[in-house]
């Protein structure tokens, strides 16, 4: 956790705002992680972050979660005073607030920044309500959607820019009734660490895996809205089971996992830092969400070289290119997933080319570096007193 260090020098103090923490490990945490890397020569940052864990010692403003409510694994802040206090200070105290979404953490933060004329940035990770409504019965997830996509949009509206991954997001939520303007900045891979396996065996056996299994990936949360259920599906109608192995990298709900640890087969590695060493021991990566944006997890499978098999969701059906570097599947059908993971699974051929065109489109479209010197400059470009 090193790099959530930063050195207190007279810069504008910029407050990185967000909804989840360590020990979760998510695409916002990682963007959250190359941001702070790659943005301490500008600004003076300060995270304001629930503490999911007692164990964490990264220095940062933190807010106390509840006990009893949680999502996707997730547990929501808090509704108390003595956290309103703590997000009503930090977000004073700022030049900028930088916030991640897209729970109540975020609004709040919203809420005060506004209300202190603070320059605001959102940047969209997910679209909340789209989120939010694979957790209602169905009969309520119409009006939750509702809900939540007017909260959301009346809580852009309070910021001074959005930050999308892709363009079609941005028309997305001009078309919501988003008034903010909107500019697009990308998110990247480190693909010096997320490279192809020379020897896919060795990292099989590290893992307590044979190196003669045939290993289907996934790497995120175990939860309704990844869809997980047509991944387990899916799997126990592959043949034969004794040759392959279920690889899944994170954790979730106690309802949602029970299943997949019945299977004799199958590895639920929970919530890790270094997820590239478990993509590499993988021959087949498969991202079945039902809602994304960008999805970090599916351009690091790719910058490994592996092929993917995904849903058309987000920017996901923009970079992915059936049959060049990755496959599609419809969403809910098991049994074309299971098609596809095992067409595959017997051609080595098109498991190399694909992977090989998947790895080299990250290579050219994806980057850090570029992705991050964009998103400071936008920032620094923003009117405030102090910048």
């Amino acid at each position: 956790m090193s790099n959530l260090q930063y050195t207190m020098t007279d810069k504008p103090s910029l407050l990185l705002v967000a909804d989840t923490f360590y020990p979760k490990v998510d695409g916002t945490l990682k963007f959250m992680d190359e941001f702070m890397k790659r943005s301490q020569k500008n600004f003076k940052i300060s995270l304001l972050v629930p503490r999911i864990s007692s164990s964490i010692t990264v220095p940062a403003i933190y807010v106390k979660t509840s006990k009893i409510i949680s999502l996707s694994g997730y547990p929501l802040m808090k509704a108390s005073l003595s956290n309103l206090f703590i997000i009503k200070k930090a977000v004073s105290q700022a030049d900028l607030v930088f916030v991640q979404g897209p729970a109540l953490l975020s609004y709040v933060s919203i809420y005060y920044a506004h209300k202190f004329k603070k320059t605001t940035v959102f940047y969209t990770h997910t679209i909340a309500w789209e989120l939010f409504e694979k957790f209602v019965p169905p009969l309520f997830n119409k009006l939750l959607n509702k809900l939540v996509k007017w909260l959301s949009v009346h809580s852009y509206n309070r910021c001074s820019l959005i930050l999308v991954p892709y363009k079609k997001l941005e028309l997305y939520l001009k078309q919501s009734g988003v008034k903010t303007a909107i500019k697009v900045a990308r998110l990247g891979v480190d693909i010096t660490s997320f490279t192809p396996a020379p020897e896919k065996n060795k990292y099989k056996q590290s893992i307590g895996i044979a190196a003669d299994k045939k290993v289907i990936g996934y790497v995120g949360r175990i939860s309704k809205e990844k869809n997980i259920k047509v991944l387990l599906e899916a799997f126990r109608k592959l043949e034969p089971q004794d040759q392959l192995h279920l690889l899944l990298v994170g954790d979730g709900p106690k309802d949602q996992t029970d299943n997949f640890r019945l299977l004799k087969n199958c590895t639920i590695t929970g919530f890790k830092p270094n997820v590239n060493h478990y993509l590499k021991a993988m021959d087949v990566f498969v991202m079945p969400s039902l809602t994304e944006t960008t999805s970090l997890a599916t351009l690091e499978a790719m910058a490994t070289g592996l092929p993917v098999i995904v849903s058309k969701v987000g920017f996901i059906k923009d970079y992915v290119r059936k049959d060049y570097n990755g496959q599609f599947f419809p969403k809910n059908s098991p049994k074309l997933l299971a098609a596809k993971i095992y067409q595959l699974l017997a051609n080595q051929e098109l498991r190399e080319r694909l992977g090989k065109n998947a790895r080299k489109t990250v290579t050219y479209s994806f980057s850090w570096e570029r992705s991050i010197s964009r998103i400071n400059r936008l920032l620094l470009s923003l009117p405030t007193e102090n910048l």
